[in-house]
């Protein structure tokens, strides 16, 4: 009877991804402080609902910027997808915050984006009863984040996922007019960016960056759990991929730190001095640490 139980559990485990709603925020938003103890490295993904404007494949960073900042001020969060790991690659837990602020029948959003989340498995009427408030996650999650000291974050194909969250952050409500204020305030306020999409132009094998997350997952042998295009699937997803190409490929912080695949350069080169009261200063003072020496060690 005990080995076949143990046999049982051996079996059952595997990641769990935490649904978060309103009903349960409070308590999951405690048991995600906790994890934040041990566990520093945030993967993030998020969905929301597409693109109003396209940019071409070859666009200048400028008109991808200008294009990139239409779509997300015009544009409401749908879900956020957390996975806290420390610098071994242990994983904590993942989360997946579901939003109710969006509605499709009065709210901006590209026609075929509504089709296609539904498809994937996203409630748009369950979201909108259910969900929590933006406003009522940015008053919990920034104290949290600012508390615990994160400033590394780990994407893939992330420019609009770090979009969304610097609004989910309440750092800002509409983004800056240039891409170099944008850069600033990501270096100074979010930390440390990593890219997956651009890490794997360096990787031979993962086919110059030109794959999705699902071809990434399948040819480093990493296993979804959860269904693709929800965020927090594709969060826990990224966050094991990521371990396995620092792993596999021995990535430096030279290659992997601050781009934002899409962009020429990296935030850091793109950030801007900024002049106000005739006293220089880079940026904004920092709410939590940035130190340029720090990298994600594996």
């Amino acid at each position: 009877m005990g080995g076949r139980n143990q046999t049982r559990s051996r079996r059952s485990k595997k990641p769990f991804i935490r649904q978060v709603w309103a009903s349960n925020f409070n308590s999951e938003i405690t048991q995600f402080d906790e994890c934040l103890r041990f566990h520093t490295i945030l993967t993030i993904d998020t969905e929301f609902p597409g693109f109003i404007i396209q940019s071409p494949r070859d666009s200048i960073d400028e008109e991808i910027y200008k294009n990139f900042r239409f779509n997300v001020n015009q544009m409401k969060l749908i879900q956020l997808g957390i996975t806290a790991s420390n610098d071994f690659g242990q994983i904590g837990g993942s989360w997946e915050f579901n939003f109710s602020d969006f509605d499709f029948q009065v709210d901006s959003h590209s026609p075929s984006a509504i089709p296609f989340l539904e498809k994937n498995g996203l409630d748009f009427k369950k979201l909108k009863k259910y969900g929590i408030p933006i406003a009522s996650f940015t008053k919990k999650f920034l104290p949290i984040i600012q508390k615990r000291d994160i400033f590394r974050w780990v994407t893939f194909h992330g420019l609009y996922d770090i979009g969304y969250l610097i609004k989910a952050m309440g750092l800002i409500t509409v983004l800056p007019k240039s891409m170099e204020e944008f850069a600033t305030l990501v270096v100074n306020e979010v930390g440390i960016v990593r890219d997956l999409k651009h890490m794997a132009r360096f990787c031979e094998g993962l086919e110059d960056g030109r794959l999705g997350l699902e071809r990434l997952g399948k040819i480093l042998n990493k296993k979804r759990f959860g269904m693709k295009h929800n965020a927090g699937s594709d969060s826990l997803l990224t966050a094991s991929a990521h371990f396995e190409m620092v792993k596999r490929f021995g990535m430096t912080y030279e290659v992997c730190n601050g781009f934002l695949y899409g962009f020429s350069e990296s935030l850091e080169s793109m950030k801007m001095i900024i002049y106000h009261h005739n006293i220089l200063r880079l940026g904004q003072i920092p709410h939590f640490p940035y130190t340029p020496s720090c990298i994600i060690s594996h």
